[in-house]
């Protein structure tokens, strides 16, 4: 089925927002910096496109969590 032009330009735009996330490590000011776009337009469109951005302090806290959990079912 052909797209129109609306679901194509945001699915441009939405590969464009996960490329720049991943290229700035999640760090959303320099991901909207070198999209040329606010940091507020960036956590709209985030939003808007249900996007989940996986940045290190994310992981740090998933490990932190396990380990926590891991004690209590320990003791």
């Amino acid at each position: 089925m052909d797209n129109g032009l609306k679901e194509r330009v945001e699915s441009l735009e939405r590969r464009m927002i996960l490329a720049a996330l991943r290229r700035s490590d999640g760090i959303q000011s320099r991901a909207a910096k070198a999209l040329g776009i606010s940091e507020r337009v960036l956590r709209y469109k985030i939003k808007k496109y249900r996007l989940q951005i996986k940045t290190k302090l994310l992981e740090h806290d998933i490990i932190v969590g396990h380990f926590i959990n891991s004690d209590k079912t320990a003791g």
